[in-house]
């Protein structure tokens, strides 16, 4: 089949616009939630997910894990490099995206290669912009607070936020709580992706949607995208609520396993437009 017409992301240019009101961006807009945003890990992935039509690619670290059949936790653990494998994909992303922005994940707790030097070279590969991950945000106990105490933690993810948006990238941030997703704007995040955890299969539970509503609320100026937990299935996708609330997705191993990319894109896109907010991205 040809390759998909390639639409402007509304919202979402090349480089982040001046608001005049430092780092809070404009007021959302409808068409800019209404965003299907999908990781790959090579350029395979990513001319299929550009022929599929999503809105925005994400280079992402473990989707080259998950390339080796290890699951979506192993990029969370010390296996390999965060950064290093990254930049190791997103020339062969940015090449084969089809003009589509991409994004690149960054890991900012990283000591050994402080999270600048990486910006920059990122941007030399012309990408749009960066997240959060692997992002400090999914741990807790001990270890977050070992991390925490270290001075390693989500504060340097928030601060990416700032060194992305110095160098003209988009600056979108993970976050699993509200006061998470108020320091990523604070600090100049253009959108906050809301993480339900790693994904597997399950019901959306009032716990998923208590924190969909809590994050979307310290968050009202950006746009907003719903990824991971029980996000595996368009079905569950979460309505609009009663305060007008909508989400786009962003989605990672529910598109690289996919059978049929064309048709899943296609359903998300639906599930996106009837609960999340209209389709439109031009």
């Amino acid at each position: 089949m040809p390759p998909a017409r390639r639409r402007p992301v509304r919202g979402f240019p090349a480089r982040p616009r001046d608001t005049g009101r430092g780092p809070v961006r404009a007021a959302r807009e409808p068409a800019v939630n209404a965003l299907i945003a999908a990781a790959a890990g090579d350029a395979d992935t990513a001319e299929r997910l550009a022929r599929a039509g999503v809105d925005v690619i994400v280079a992402y670290h473990s989707s080259v894990l998950r390339r080796r059949g290890l699951p979506s936790v192993a990029g969370l653990l010390p296996w390999a490099n965060a950064n290093e494998l990254t930049l190791g994909i997103v020339p062969e992303v940015v090449a084969a995206a089809a003009g589509r922005p991409v994004l690149a994940t960054v890991c900012a707790n990283d000591a050994l290669r402080p999270p600048g030097p990486v910006l920059d070279e990122l941007a030399g590969h012309g990408v749009a912009g960066v997240l959060n991950a692997p992002t400090t945000a999914l741990l807790s106990g001990p270890v977050r607070a070992a991390v925490e105490e270290a001075g390693l933690g989500y504060r340097r993810e928030v601060e990416l936020m700032g060194l992305a948006r110095e160098r003209g990238l988009l600056a979108w941030g993970y976050a699993c709580a509200p006061s998470q997703a108020a320091d990523l704007v604070a600090h100049g995040a253009d959108a906050v992706v809301i993480h339900l955890g790693i994904t597997r299969p399950g019901p959306l539970t009032a716990e998923h949607t208590a924190t969909l509503t809590a994050v979307a609320a310290a968050a009202p100026a950006v746009p907003l995208l719903a990824h991971g937990g029980p996000l595996t299935d368009p079905a569950a996708f979460p309505r609009t609520g009663h305060d007008g609330v909508r989400f786009g997705f962003f989605g990672a191993s529910v598109f690289e396993r996919a059978q049929d990319l064309d048709g899943t894109v296609a359903a998300w896109r639906r599930a996106v437009g009837e609960n999340g907010g209209p389709c439109r991205t031009t």
